[in-house]
């Protein structure tokens, strides 16, 4: 597991500080403060996840920050966003990992908004498509380790989105995406569910069953195309690991696996 040893003398006596630079980033009504006390806390926190973190620091101190270790221990992600007047979001992502003896850290730079093809392109930590993840899922194919990645990505007042992405460590540095994702037509690098904003969505992996489990998108007011009216109609769906792919499993009762069924209007948001 990553480290989280002691140390003496002064070097963190700016703890309190910092704890209270998030608090005012996470208060702030004003857009332009709001980048503005981001853009200055971002390299005092990476400075603080390269440093030998002494144990009495407490991260839940940071209202609004999620913390999320991968089950392998291989790295941690911290995450937080901030939400502007118009609804839209601005999301900070950093991965902390053990390297050499040391911890480095890798920022993560929030580009949805000119990642042409989402689904598709195979991202960098300075191209990422922003989210707050949640769950971890270690996995192998073709005997390398891949990472996917859960999470919630929030787009406007209308509409929001959840996140199933691929992280891999390769020696030419951190990479998001790989074509994993298989739908029956092709294979996507990563999978955006986008549904009303009103509503809320399931996407979980569930390890008894080993399967990521998420509920089956529908417009809810007609069979209109407009996504800010789409949400679960009641029924879920599945990927499931075959081969080193995640493969789409379509309405799956997981209380009676005996009768399962299968839908053959099923579509995944985006794809």
């Amino acid at each position: 597991m990553l480290m989280a040893m002691l140390v003496t003398g002064t070097a963190f006596g700016q703890d309190s500080l910092l704890v209270n630079q998030f608090k005012s980033l996470f208060s702030e009504k004003s857009d332009r403060l709001k980048d503005s006390i981001a853009d200055a806390l971002t390299p005092k926190f990476v400075e603080l996840l390269k440093a030998k973190v002494p144990a009495s620091f407490n991260f839940k101190d940071i209202a609004n920050l999620g913390v999320i270790e991968s089950p392998d221990g291989a790295f941690r992600i911290y995450c937080y966003n901030i939400i502007y007047r118009d609804g839209s979001c601005r999301h900070f992502g950093y991965i902390q990992r053990e390297k050499d003896g040391k911890l480095e850290v890798t920022q993560l730079v929030d580009r949805r908004d000119i990642i042409k093809n989402p689904n598709f392109d195979r991202l960098t930590p300075d191209s990422w498509y922003g989210a707050l993840y949640y769950q971890i899922v270690p996995f192998k194919s073709d005997g390398t380790t891949y990472y996917v990645l859960l999470g919630n990505s929030y787009n406007n007042l209308f509409t929001t989105r959840k996140v199933a992405d691929v992280l891999q460590f390769r020696t030419s540095g951190i990479r998001f995406g790989a074509p994993l994702f298989f739908d029956g037509r092709r294979k996507a690098c990563r999978v955006i569910f986008e549904y009303s904003a009103r509503v809320s969505m399931t996407l979980k992996y569930f390890p008894d069953i080993k399967y990521i489990v998420f509920d089956h998108l529908v417009n809810t007011e007609g069979n209109g195309t407009d996504l800010q009216f789409f949400g679960p109609d009641g029924s879920q769906d599945g990927f499931k690991l075959e081969d080193g792919v995640w493969v789409l499993k379509q309405t799956i009762d997981f209380r009676m696996p005996k009768e399962q069924k299968k839908r053959k209007d099923f579509k995944v948001s985006n794809y």
